[in-house]
Formats: C-alpha cells, structure tokens, sequence
C-alpha cells in the first residue's frame, strides 16, 4: 500500500505503554467545530492529512515506514504525509488556522498548544482519551504537564516522545587536548578557548544564533543560575537575573572568538553540520541529534553529557514532550485519534525513538535494547528520576509565547551577538514582555 507524500517541506517518570485504539463506529455526530461529522463504516476509506511538523531526511523516511504499517493494520484509512521544514511549521500552521484549511492530524510542539487551542484550532482528546483501553499506560507526569499549558486543562496532544539539551563533544578531539568533558561550566568554557585553532579552521564551540536559539539559550541560562522559576511569587519574571546577566556576557563573548562567525544565522541543520563536519567540537542540541552525530562521526569519536549543575549545586534541566494533536475541523475525529495513538504505541514508540534518538513516554519502549545501549538516555532518565532535580516550568502556556521567542527574543538575540544590543536590554526586554503576558493571562483565567 502507496502512502502518498507531499513534500512542502516534567517531574518524576513512570514510563508506561501507549496502544492503539478507538474504533469507528456508525452514527452522525459535531465535531467541536459544530460540523457533521460521520464515524466511518468498516469498509468505507479515509483519508488522513498528517503534517509533520519538522520534516527532513532524517525524520521523514521513518514515517513513510509508520505509515505502512500503519495502513496494513487499518486497510480503510489512508494517509497523506506532507512534511513542513521546522523553521515554517508554526507560519504555515498559522496560516492554515486562519484559513480554516488544517490537516486531520500534525505534529505539533508542546511550545504551540497554548496557542493553537485558544484559536479554537485543537480538538480536545479527552472523550477518545478516556475510553482508550490504554489511558492507564501513559505516562501520567507527561499528560498532567500537558494539561497544564492549557487554561481549560484539557488534553491537547498526546505525547511519544521527551527531549532534553545536553552537550555533544568530540571526544577524539577532548582526549588530544588532555580535556575533561565538559562536565562543569568552567571545564565547559575552558575547552572553547582550549579547542579553537583558527589556523585550522577549528573552534571550540558553535553557537545558534538563527531559529530556534532562544530555546537552547533559556536551558543554558537556568542550568548555569540554579534558578527553578520563571516567574517570582509576585509574577516578576527571572529571565534578566544578575547570574543570567553574568553568564550571557560570558557566553556571546565566545563568539567569532571560540565559534565561527557563521553562527549568527545558524538554525539546527546549520549547527549540526558544523559540529559533524569538524569545525566546532561541542554544540548544545537534545537528543534527537544522536543519529546525525553517530552516523557521521561514528561512536568513537563523539559523547553528550547533560548542561551541568550550577555553581550552588542545583540541577535544573527543561524536559519536554512531544507529540500529536487532531484538528477541530477533521471530519474523522474517530479515526484521527486512532492515527495518534498508533503512533504513541510501544512498538512504533520503539521503533521512532530509536532512528530520531529521543526519549519514548512508555515504560515497554523504555526496556528496549535501544535505551538501555543509549549512555545519554539513561542519563537523562536519571537525572530526571532524581529528587533533587528541578524541572523548569517554560511558560508555553501563555497565548503569545511563542510569537514573543520568534518576533522578539530571536532576532534581538542576533543583536546581542552582533554587539547592538546589549545583555542587560535583551534580558531586560525579555523578563518585561514575559510578565505583560503573564499578567494578561492570569487576568484572563480570573474571568
């Protein structure tokens, strides 16, 4: 059976299995849209839209594979992939949303729900959630954290898969210096300048300034201040702390010294490629960048240890889930789901998580070979399993987070790179739009 492809291009874990299921069943029903919707007979084909929300060479071909299996167990449903390269998937999800054009199903980021949902764009999973044979498997942290970003608490998306930042290094490259991992921040800024060699065209370091960059550079802030808020008691925002202060100063002072200048504009395929390439020999990236690194650089020659504790002994990391929603104007909400919860099974969780190189949500997936022969898996499992462990709460739950990151965050961040701007404005500027929205929104859920 042909997919057919369009190119467009937490706390505590208990790790538990996802299978799939709600079957159709007969009878005319509204979706949440307020549409007549049909619940498909057993022999009737659907068709599917599925948008993957980060599409590329190293994603999409395990989804055409998903899809056939997929297809084989469920002969009535068909699926159309198209793929949405990252950095315009949230622009095209916009889009579709206000045009009211959206896929029956899409990968959607835990930092976009906030949004989505209060556009009326999500169809809450809960009705289907709540009758799934396997709602007791979940990961409970992981669906309670997603409830939480919404103001409804409702379920938006079920999770398949966790991340969290760590530092890939060239161990080849540690071990001819004499260096340790970097294990401490000050082992971390040591190798930079130790590990840059101009003259042959090697840096220590290789910095995201493009899409993307404030996600990494929020994980780094944390970790190195040991703060465990985003937001004081009082709603004040710690974005612009004197120790974040100290280490961003620190930090973009890396740049065009110990990182090349290209890295003004890199996003995630720009970034890898200069750590996989040999120019750089440590970037800051989650998981999911483990195949890329083995596959080019092969296992000898590269290792990942988490951001390290901060100076006062804290641990704070940010974990997140990701996964997949349905969309409120399907007019198959019956077999979207079925869809969703094929792929948060243990099998495909497996088999997914093991060719992007993240964490699975599923205690079945989390015995499997893969995990237990991935060092930086169950290091992150670890450390998330450790009571002294913060995990930092983003606010992704505010309506505007995310236009906040793109419009404001990211390119004044380039600023600060680029020395027109300094620390103290771009972490002033950001603590200052953080708390007007956080503001706006705790006056809304007051209403």
């Amino acid at each position: 059976m042909k997919m057919k492809k369009t190119m467009v291009f937490t706390a505590g874990l208990s790790f538990v299995l996802a299978m799939t299921g709600c079957g159709g069943g007969g009878g005319a029903v509204k979706n949440e849209a307020g549409a007549e919707v049909k619940s498909a007979k057993k022999d009737e084909l659907v068709k599917l839209t599925f948008w993957d929300d980060n599409a590329g060479p190293n994603r999409t071909p395990f989804y055409e594979e998903i899809f056939k299996r997929f297809e084989a167990k469920n002969p009535n449903i068909k699926v159309e992939y198209v793929g949405v390269p990252s950095a315009s998937a949230k622009q095209k999800f916009d889009v579709a949303i206000s045009s009211n054009d959206m896929p029956d199903v899409g990968g959607v980021s835990n930092r976009f729900i906030a949004d989505f949902a209060a556009k009326g764009a999500l169809l809450a999973l809960d009705p289907y959630y709540d009758k799934w044979d396997e709602k007791s498997k979940m990961v409970s942290s992981v669906i309670d954290f997603n409830r939480s970003l919404v103001p409804d608490k409702k379920l938006y998306q079920l999770p398949n898969t966790l991340f969290m930042d760590v530092f890939w290094y060239r161990t080849d490259l540690f071990k001819d210096a004499g260096l340790k991992p970097p294990g401490t921040w000050e082992d971390f800024f040591t190798a930079a300048e130790k590990l840059t060699a101009p003259d042959k065209k090697q840096y220590g370091y290789s910095v995201r300034g493009g899409v993307g960059s404030i996600n990494q550079l929020t994980t780094a802030l944390y970790s190195y201040s040991g703060i465990t808020n985003y937001f004081d008691e009082k709603g004040k925002a710690t974005a612009n702390d004197p120790k974040h202060i100290e280490f961003l100063k620190k930090y973009v002072g890396l740049y065009k010294k110990y990182t090349p200048t290209s890295d003004i504009t890199n996003g995630y395929k720009e970034m890898v490629a200069t750590f996989d390439n040999g120019t750089a020999a440590m970037i800051q990236h989650n998981f999911g960048s483990y195949n890329d690194h083995l596959n080019t650089l092969g296992a000898a020659k590269v290792a990942a240890v988490l951001l390290p504790k901060a100076a006062n002994g804290n641990r704070v990391v940010i974990s997140e889930p990701n996964g997949y929603s349905v969309f409120k104007s399907t007019k198959h909400p019956e077999e979207s789901f079925k869809l969703v919860s094929f792929l948060a099974s243990s099998d495909i969780q497996t088999y997914w998580n093991q060719n992007i190189g993240q964490m699975p949500t599923n205690q079945e997936s989390m015995k499997s070979d893969y995990v237990k022969n991935a060092q930086h898996i169950l290091a992150g499992s670890e450390v998330l399993l450790d009571k002294d462990t913060s995990i930092l709460k983003v606010p992704v739950y505010l309506p505007d987070y995310a236009g906040i990151i793109t419009q404001q965050l990211e390119p004044n961040f380039q600023k600060v790179l680029s020395g027109a701007m300094t620390a103290e404005d771009f972490l002033n500027g950001w603590a200052k739009a953080m708390e007007k929205s956080n503001e706006e929104y705790n006056k809304m859920m007051k209403k």
